[in-house]
């Protein structure tokens, strides 16, 4: 009994052997499925500077017997780590870039199995160097601008960046690349009508593709202007009824701006200097003007308004995308248009709208409706706007000077 419990037992054991063997052995000529690798902590196109650290990760059913890590085509020693051994491994690489140009680099991994097929699989990684020292200038080191009108100040740079950001009266701005070719960035800052005169700094916080931040300043005088004063006008009870029944409140208008602002390209639409939206007979109310109004009491004309013949064509400005197309109580039927740059253009007080929809793109000189004199309104005339930021601008000043 026992002999035979012992060959039963010599036999089993036999046959697991072997088939464990055979298995091996099968599986070593068939295996196919390449090595899966991986890098951690080296983004695609990200800039490094200094020592730049990251890891290779490798994962695979057989196992993993070498890798290979080339910079720039040249093999890496990995001191005795390229051979592996394992199903996984996790191999931390550091790469001084101080010995490297600034500029684009290759780091590529290619990792073998033990099995028959040597199964073998790449992947590379592009990334940049910088560790050029960062440097910003502006164009002036001093800008006088007036009350109501828009600051327009540019740095240079000595090399890309991540981002610049100017800082004026409590606010910032954030700079945005003239063109590719030169290292040039530009803002527009529109100061209130009713700013305090008064010297200011305005500071340019740059910040570098490998996170180095610089700080530049430039002095800014506000000037005072001269705004004229009208003694108001009165718009008819019924007039005031009508457009209560007909248009949507002043502040829908208002908070519908403040939205648009936040989606506004961080681009220019627009070339070259914006025009007059008609042809100007004459200026019936110039910018800031001082009004006052039974309705409205003392306030600011944010606008320009144009004269010329009742129902004439009202063309865009400039070139620029439709965000707003609607009816409100104080600017009457009503197109806005954005130009990027949270640079807006508003037209008020159409007799009615050009064929155009909401998110379309005109061109400049592209009809949007006719002049008439819906909302608060006591005659024929275009009002038009210019806002930066949200903030009303002298609209005359943008058809004097290209952007």
């Amino acid at each position: 009994m026992f002999y035979k419990v012992k060959s039963l037992f010599i036999g089993a054991l036999f046959l697991s052997v072997t088939w464990f063997v055979g298995s091996a052995i099968y599986r070593y000529f068939t295996f196919s499925n390449p090595p899966i690798i991986s890098f951690v902590d080296l983004e695609h196109g990200g800039t490094y500077s200094k020592d730049l650290r990251f890891m290779i990760a490798g994962d695979n059913d057989y196992k993993i017997k070498t890798i290979i890590v080339t910079l720039d085509d040249k093999e890496l020693d990995l001191k005795g780590a390229g051979r592996v051994g394992a199903k996984q491994f996790s191999l931390p690489l550091v790469i001084n870039t101080l010995g490297l140009n600034d500029g684009k680099h290759v780091v590529q991994v290619e990792a073998h199995d033990s099995s028959y097929h040597a199964n073998g699989a790449t992947i590379t990684r592009d990334f940049f160097v910088d560790n050029t020292l960062l440097r910003a200038l502006f164009a002036q080191d001093r800008y006088l601008v007036d009350q109501g009108k828009t600051l327009h100040a540019k740095i240079t740079t000595n090399k890309p960046v991540k981002m610049v950001t100017f800082s004026l009266l409590g606010k910032d701005y954030y700079g945005t690349l003239i063109s590719d070719d030169a290292m040039i960035y530009e803002v527009f800052i529109p100061i209130e009508s009713e700013e305090t005169p008064q010297e200011v700094v305005l500071s340019a916080c740059v910040e570098d593709l490998v996170k180095n931040v610089v700080t530049i300043q430039a002095q800014v005088k506000v000037v005072p202007f001269a705004f004229k004063k009208q003694r108001g006008f009165v718009i008819s009870q019924e007039k005031l009824t009508e457009e209560s029944e007909l248009s949507t409140s002043h502040r829908v208008l208002e908070q519908a701006l403040e939205k648009w602002l936040e989606q506004s390209p961080r681009k220019k639409m627009w070339h070259g200097p914006f025009e007059t939206p008609i042809e100007v007979q004459r200026v019936a109310t110039p910018f800031g003007e001082i009004r006052v109004t039974p309705e409205r009491g003392r306030h600011l004309h944010k606008g320009i308004d144009l004269i010329n013949r009742p129902r004439c064509t009202v063309w865009a400005a400039q070139t620029g995308r439709v965000i707003i197309k609607d009816r409100f109580f104080l600017t009457g039927n009503t197109v806005v248009l954005d130009h990027g740059l949270g640079v807006f253009t508003l037209y008020g007080h159409l007799e009615d709208f050009a064929d155009i929809q909401v998110g379309d793109v005109v061109k400049k000189g592209n009809p949007l409706g006719k002049m008439g004199m819906t909302g608060y309104a006591t005659g024929y005339h275009l009002h038009w706007e210019v806002r930066v930021n949200n903030v009303p601008v002298d609209p005359m000043e943008w058809t004097k000077t290209i952007f």
